[in-house]
């Protein structure tokens, strides 16, 4: 092909002076299983193709479909990136021909292989040849010719039905990994209509009611295909398949349509489609290396001519690779119409073919990256088979379609409810806190940055039920952005209502009208901003996916992730020091006081949200799926009561005395200090009870008392006064027990 090359480019300035070197890669499909040396044969070569591009021992690879485009899905698995360091080899290695040329210049491929080479409308691969599983068998045989010829209509438990009744050997090899897969989905398609238009669900017969049987059946067939001992055919690879078939030790061979030009040439051996003419299509590309010291420009134009009609032929005629041709137009195109003249027998064979693309049979919504399915799957199977531990396959099988937060429906619903019956709890105390804004003792914590911190926790409240599905990138983008909010609004406005508290102690003089929140809520607001707007542009800008903890063989949960992340976590946790250090500074300015204010509980509401969000993530992500949706339910009620608490401490406990004393006023000459001292953890439970006390009081003094004015109070009221003013010896109070101005601004 080098020479063919040269002579094809004799009179290009720009490429005669190149010359092609191929290496064959000797993919070594290993008898080990990874389950033993976390090693396979796929994850060799890719560990191979990463090192070789990052090294530039390569310009070009040719690689098949189930390593273009592995590393992509919108669940990834974090095993590429362990192995590698590397996360998205495909894009990140590989050039984006559609910088180059226009899909016009690709009219001749397959259209379904051409679009397997695009992803989001770039091309990282250019269609080089296909390969496809062939039956191999002795057309001299009278059996053989017959079960050929009903081969269309057969299913393999059919074919080796009649071939055994006849004591007909076969071998089938499935110690290589792409013909293990190759051979149960084939199986299965014997049986059920698989795809995506018939049903979207067709992925459910591995894992639903029928499930068992069907693997009881497909492991039965291969145990008697094996004469009682499964590794026979497990471990039994194409080379020594290919020698019993030519000794006769079986009367068919399964493998490669590549092969076809050598082994038609061996004397009464012909070949057909597999069962129901159902196979396995291999798609191989042409990929150009990123890191190449040769010229891009250069690159592409020899990969698009080592992928054009006339060395696909050229390869056809010499080697028996087989062209990627569209053949719907092999009745226009003078170069297909050769093609299928002379390799009638192929041509036919393609347009026969029920295909299986098996890398997109797996692909689901929420399925991981190929590469998890071809590195475990295989091994998996493999040893589950030679043990018969069929519910561990069907374990297997449904965990590449679901995750840990798709099968827990009722406990999805469940927390939904708690969550918002919670959450209408917040936004009662949040209007409560507005009602009674001129309430001194909410006044003095300033109502309008306890309703920011309100909103903060009520943000908070649905953190752990967001979790759930449905799954997307925007969502993970939105989701980050929410924590951001959710985070600051509780934080930030805390550090204002910590420092104004502060501000009041450390006064000599009387504070009253004269504190203004302007130039706080304009800090507040700067601050939020700042720090909204930073991690707006990291969600939007930087490249966000969803990462699986866990695989298919112990489940999965997806958490999102990002590539700025071990930067942006740095900054975020310097953030946070700082919030927790000068609050504590501030809460310690205000002495023993702090404790009557509740100031401390501040720090504690930070902390205990810190290893609240730490131990939640870290259940979620490590709990058995048997257990999950249990335990998931049981988060989200210690999330909702956890929230609660902190509300209560924060606030829910001046709202609960603020309503007792509802008309309780404060003048510009009243010193607020009087209002910071209160002993919330301890009085706010008993004022629940006080507070029916009061109500039937309300009702006993409304009706013995007809001249009711603002100026008077109850003498439960008074009992309530009484007890501040021990605390505060205020001389302003009014022998009432009422102070006589609301004009104070907060």
């Amino acid at each position: 092909m080098s020479e063919y090359f040269r002579n094809k480019n004799r009179n290009n300035p720009e490429i005669r002076d190149y010359e092609i070197k191929i290496d064959i890669y000797k993919y070594t499909s290993a008898n080990y299983s990874y389950l033993d040396t976390e090693q396979t044969g796929y994850m060799v070569f890719e560990g191979d193709m990463v090192k070789f591009m990052r090294k530039k021992k390569y310009d070009m690879m040719v690689i098949d479909d189930r390593i273009l485009y592995n590393d992509l899905a919108l669940m990834q698995t974090s095993l590429i990136e362990d192995f590698f360091w590397i996360l998205n080899p495909s894009i990140e290695l590989f050039i984006d021909f559609a910088e180059f040329y226009d899909r016009n210049e690709f009219y001749f491929h397959d259209k379904e292989v051409f679009n397997d080479a695009l992803y989001k409308n770039k091309i990282y691969g250019l269609p080089y040849e296909l390969d496809f599983d062939l039956i191999y068998y002795h057309n001299n045989d009278d059996l053989s010719n017959d079960l050929v010829e009903k081969m269309s209509s057969l299913t393999w438990n059919e074919l080796w039905e009649a071939l055994k009744k006849n004591s007909y050997p076969l071998t089938i090899s499935l110690g290589d990994d792409d013909d293990l897969l190759n051979f149960v989905i084939e199986y299965a398609s014997n049986h059920y209509t698989l795809n995506k238009e018939y049903d979207k669900n067709y992925f459910n017969i591995f894992y639903n009611d029928t499930a068992h049987e069907f693997f009881e059946t497909f492991v039965n067939l291969i145990l008697d295909i094996s004469e009682g001992d499964v590794g026979n055919s497990l471990y039994l690879y194409q080379n020594d398949a290919f020698l019993n078939f030519i000794n006769g030790d079986s009367s068919l061979l399964k493998t490669k349509a590549s092969h076809y030009k050598v082994l038609n040439q061996l004397e009464n051996v012909s070949a057909s489609l597999p069962p129901k003419n159902i196979g396995a299509l291999i798609e191989k590309y042409l990929v150009v290396n990123r890191k190449s010291d040769i010229p891009t420009e250069i690159l592409s134009e020899v990969a698009l001519q080592l992928t054009s009609k006339d060395f696909q032929i050229f390869r056809a005629e010499n080697f028996g690779s087989i062209p990627t041709f569209d053949l719907t137009q092999k009745e226009s195109d003078e170069d297909i119409q050769r093609y299928c003249q002379q390799h009638s027998q192929m041509c036919d064979y393609l347009e026969k073919l029920n295909r299986l693309n098996i890398k997109e049979f797996f692909k689901s919504r929420y399925s991981p990256s190929y590469y998890e399915i071809e590195y475990m799957l295989p091994p998996l199977l493999r040893n589950n088979i030679e043990y018969h531990d069929i519910d561990r396959i069907i374990y297997n099988f449904k965990n590449i379609k679901e995750l840990k937060s798709t099968q827990i429906l009722g406990y999805g619903i469940a927390s939904w409810v708690v969550t918002i019956i919670t959450a209408l709890l917040a936004i009662q105390t949040i209007y409560e806190v507005y009602k009674y804004r001129d309430h001194p003792y909410l006044k003095v914590v300033s109502p309008k940055f306890c309703i920011a911190i309100l909103v903060g926790c009520f943000m908070n409240i649905f953190k752990i039920v967001l979790r759930l599905p449905p799954y997307a990138i925007i969502k993970a983008r939105l989701f980050f952005l929410y924590n951001t909010i959710s985070f600051n609004l509780i934080y930030i406005p805390m550090f204002a209502v910590t420092f104004r508290v502060y501000r009041i102690y450390t006064s000599k003089s009387i504070v009253s009208k004269s504190l203004s929140n302007k130039y706080l809520a304009i800090a507040i607001i700067f601050l939020i901003t700042i720090w909204c707007t930073y991690r707006a542009i990291v969600s939007f800008v930087d490249y966000m996916y969803y990462m699986t903890h866990g695989d298919i063989n112990i489940s999965r949960f997806p958490m999102y992730e990002y590539k700025f992340y071990d930067e942006d976590h740095l900054i975020y946790e310097n953030y946070m020091y700082f919030i927790f250090i000068v609050l504590n500074l501030f809460i310690s300015g205000t002495g023993k006081k702090a404790r009557k204010f509740g100031s401390l509980s501040y720090s504690f509401i930070i902390f205990i949200y810190n290893i609240h969000e730490y131990v939640s993530e870290e259940a979620l992500l490590f709990v058995r799926d048997d257990c999950f949706g249990g335990v998931f339910l049981f988060l989200s009620i210690y999330n909702c009561i956890l929230n609660l608490v902190c509300i209560y401490l924060l606030v829910g406990c001046r709202v609960l005395f603020v309503k007792i004393n509802p008309d309780l006023k404060v003048n510009n000459q009243t010193d607020l200090k009087e209002f910071i001292p209160l002993e919330l953890t301890k009085i706010g439970f008993r004022f629940t009870k006080r507070k029916i006390n009061y109500i039937i009081s309300i009702k006993s003094t409304k009706d013995s008392t007809s001249n009711y004015t603002p100026n008077s109070m109850t003498s439960g009221t008074n009992t309530v006064n009484e007890k501040f003013t021990s605390n505060g010896n205020n001389s302003n109070m009014h022998p009432t027990g009422t102070f006589v101005s609301s004009d104070f601004k907060g």
